[in-house]
């Protein structure tokens, strides 16, 4: 069950990590966009708006993390391979967000960059990071 709570943990970094991120590209876009600024009025409270994404965003990627970790599991005597201690899990999870996140590449070119830095964190995280915290955490090895 190591790798579940490595799951659980490298969720809550993702949030940790992507809560400002966004909560800056969403004030960003309310300048930019008449959607965003109905949304997110001239007079919203930046560090409300924060506090309600950073708790979306830790429930979604603690989620993430959790079944990823079980999918990890399944997956624990896979063997090592491009750095991680599990490749095949590793290419599995990079497979899964590419897969997501092309359509959002192709079809929204203002959030490109940003889209494409959120996949590689997330791959660097679940795929590499993961397979690390799941076997430092283990005490029966």
């Amino acid at each position: 069950m190591a790798e579940v709570f490595a799951g659980f943990v490298t969720g809550y970094g993702m949030a940790l990590v992507t809560t400002p991120l966004l909560s800056v590209l969403l004030v960003r876009l309310r300048m930019e966009s008449a959607l965003m600024s109905r949304i997110l009025p001239a007079g919203t409270n930046a560090v409300s708006v924060s506090v309600l994404l950073h708790i979306a965003l830790a429930l979604f990627w603690t989620g993430v993390g959790l079944v990823l970790g079980l999918i990890l599991l399944g997956m624990r005597d896979a063997g090592g391979a491009i750095g991680s201690l599990n490749g095949p899990y590793t290419l599995f999870v990079a497979a899964l967000f590419v897969a997501i996140s092309a359509p959002l590449v192709i079809l929204l070119p203002p959030l490109r960059r940003v889209t494409l830095g959120a996949v590689v964190v997330s791959i660097a995280a679940f795929g590499w990071l993961m397979p690390y915290l799941a076997e430092w955490s283990r005490f029966d090895s």
